[in-house]
């Protein structure tokens, strides 16, 4: 009879540790597959420039819908959010900083009002009703503006610092870089 109880609660308790181990890897996981096309992009330029295309297809997706397609408009804009704020995080907490020890203190105020700026958007294409004509206004001069900030990153300051830096320092910002979009992942 004992052997009958503890065969069940045995598996039980196994079964419960997978689930358990199941339960703390899995975010981790996600984090991982939400971080992959930063990881395998190259260095930091590289890493961002992938995020700022996987957000121009987003925008791309969005512009492309009509008023009728309020649920698929609400779940890119989610995506899109999402996106910009991992992005944003990396940004501000690793390479904006950089820039300004770097010597290019004079940029950053700039790009960080673009990432306020940005926001903003987001929070006013939450409040307007996405059924409606003038949503996708807003997303057009929404997109106009994320457009303008990525060329001034990808052709005049990324590129510009990443060449100033030493391999070493460039490496230690593409880790740090990594390390920080997988914790908002």
């Amino acid at each position: 009879m004992a052997r009958s109880l503890a065969h069940p609660i045995g598996r039980l308790a196994a079964g419960a540790a997978v689930g358990f181990l199941a339960g703390l890897a899995l975010p981790h996981a996600r984090k991982a597959v939400m971080q992959a096309p930063s990881l395998t992009a190259g260095d930091w330029v590289d890493a961002l420039m992938a995020e700022h295309r996987a957000v121009e297809g987003l925008f791309e997706k969005i512009l492309k819908t009509t008023e009728s397609q309020k649920v698929q408009r609400d779940m890119l804009l989610s995506r899109l959010a999402y996106a910009l704020n991992k992005h944003t995080v990396e940004e501000e907490n690793v390479i904006y900083p950089a820039l300004s020890e770097g010597g290019r203190q004079d940029r950053t105020p700039h790009l960080a009002e673009d990432h306020a700026r940005i926001k903003t958007f987001i929070y006013d294409l939450r409040r307007l009703p996405s059924g409606t004509a003038g949503w996708l206004d807003r997303v057009s001069q929404f997109h106009a503006t994320v457009a303008q900030h990525v060329r001034e990153e990808e052709e005049e300051i990324f590129p510009a610092f990443r060449d100033l830096r030493t391999t070493e320092e460039n490496t230690r910002l593409t880790r740090m870089l990594n390390w920080e979009g997988f914790k908002v992942a």
